[in-house]
This record gives structure tokens, sequence and C-alpha cells, in this order.
């Protein structure tokens, strides 16, 4: 069977604009090859945060292919393959909805989510996000850079089926009780975790250092975009824990956003309000 694992960078929020996207085969239990290509968004239009995130902009596209182009060159590799993402939603999505776009067929392949691979085999790590477990694994690699990352996702499955003791790549679903997600021109089925449906307690609240629980009193905080270091719902949950109010949307009452790369409408809310708006390191500071 194919492995090859893949990763997009988008030039705005919206999932239909990538601009580069990664892939790393794998064969013979190792990432054999490593390839990129940019592509060039339908609108070249670049959002700040984003070009903030990867370093992509107009000009590393412009000469480049759209989407229909590079996805026809890459058909032969990604039809009938099991495909590695790490939070697959968000590489599944796009190439959904870019094709939507575009009005062409995906691909159609089996897919394997690295974060919910990852969430099983090393569950007592801080976090799930591909650079805390490549870091935890000694995965040398650039990240937010489409072939690095792309890579680093490979080596994550890798390091997986070793220690579940699976045959390879591809028989580590039934080693953990994960579904593969399922992409074809009529259907669509997402990677998920065969135990999603038991009940889990909550998870405690975070511990934090005396006087730390009124650090945000008072203030009405939300979160929207990508985060990279820790999910949204850890960062809600601190900020709650530090005392504020975390709430889903830009209201009168909100006085700080938190953004990440792919910020949308709630960006362009606060902009629009004047209101505090801080990236994710900016907000790490602010609570450390």
């Amino acid at each position: 069977m194919k492995v090859v694992a893949i990763d997009f960078e988008t030039a705005n929020e919206t999932r239909s604009s990538p601009c580069s996207i990664g892939l790393a085969w794998i064969e013979d239990g190792a990432v054999a090859r490593v390839d990129h290509h940019y592509i060039r968004p339908w609108d070249m239009r670049f959002a700040p945060f984003n070009i903030a995130f990867h370093g992509i902009g107009p000009n590393h596209v412009r000469d480049a292919d759209e989407f229909p182009a590079v996805l026809d060159r890459l058909r032969g590799d990604l039809d009938g393959a099991l495909v590695l993402a790490h939070n697959a939603s968000f590489d599944i999505s796009v190439i959904r909805r870019t094709c939507e776009h575009y009005g062409i067929a995906p691909p159609a392949f089996d897919y394997m989510c690295t974060v919910q691979v990852a969430r099983s085999v090393w569950p007592n790590l801080p976090s799930h996000k591909l650079n805390v477990v490549g870091r935890h694994l000694g995965v040398s690699f650039k990240h937010h850079d489409a072939a690095g990352d792309a890579y680093a996702c490979g080596q994550v499955a890798l390091a997986a089926a070793g220690l579940t003791g699976a045959a390879g790549v591809h028989d580590l679903p039934g080693r953990i009780g994960l579904n593969l997600g399922r992409l074809s021109r009529n259907a669509y089925a997402p990677s998920q975790s065969r135990s999603l449906s038991r009940k889990t307690p909550p998870p405690p609240r975070p511990v934090l250092p005396p006087g730390a629980e009124r650090r945000l009193a008072g203030r009405t905080v939300v979160f929207t975009g990508q985060l990279d270091m820790m999910s949204r719902p850890d960062a809600q949950d601190l900020a709650a824990a530090m005392g504020a109010r975390v709430v889903l949307s830009v209201t009168k009452t909100t006085d700080l956003v938190v953004a990440g790369p792919g910020a949308g409408a709630k960006l362009r809310t606060a902009r629009e309000r004047g209101l505090q708006i801080m990236d994710e390191e900016a907000w790490l500071a602010l609570v450390s």
C-alpha cells in the first residue's frame, strides 16, 4: 500500500486558499522521499497572520500553478494511498473545499490523523501539536514549512508503529483502535478514535501559582484562528482559571482577542472596534 504524509499551508483564513503542499512518502519503514509544491491561490489574497505563520507571500507563488494543475501531478501518488496528516481535519478540508471551488473531483484515499495517533500512543504529553510531539521524538524539522511538517508527520506515524509493535504504518489503526477516514468523489468520513463515544471525566483545571488566578480578572477574552503551542480548549481553560470570562464571539464586552493564522471574521470585527489583539506568543508572555 502507498503511504504518504501531507501538509498544507493556506494563504488566508479560507480553506480554499492553499499556497503550499508538502509530501513525504513512506517505504520500507522509513521516509523515503520528501517533496514540496507552491500553489498559486485563485485570488492571490494573503492574510498578514498567515504570512507571519509560514513565511509565504505573493512573490513565492506568483509563477506557481493553481491547485488543479498541482493536484493533477499528485493524483497518482494520492489515489488509493493511505494518507497521513497531523490534524487531518484541516488538510482534508483544504482538499475538499478547494476541489469544490474549482469544480473538480478530489482524489480518493483513506487517511489517518497523526494527532489522534499521538494522543493514543503518548497520552501524557502536554500537547499533541506537531512541534511538541516531534521534539519528544527527537525529530529535527522546520515547523510550518509544508515539506518539513509532512516529514515530521511521517516520522510520528513510524515511531508510533514501532512502539506499538505494528507491522507497519498501515497496521497502526488496528493496534490503537482508530477508524481511518475516507475521501472520494462521493463520500467523506472523518478519521476518529473508536473510544470517542466513551464518556470521560472533564479534565482538571490548570494548576496556577499563587495570585495568578486573578491575573485576567474582569477581562473578556476571545480566541480565534489556529494556536500552535496549546490547543484552543486548553487556552480557554487557562484564561478562565486566571479569572477571565471566555466567550466564543466578539461582543460589546470583549476587550481581548487572541488570534492565530486563519483568524477570520472575529479578527476583522476586533480591528473595527479597536480591541486589544495579540498573537499566541504575546498571549503566552501575558499568562506566564
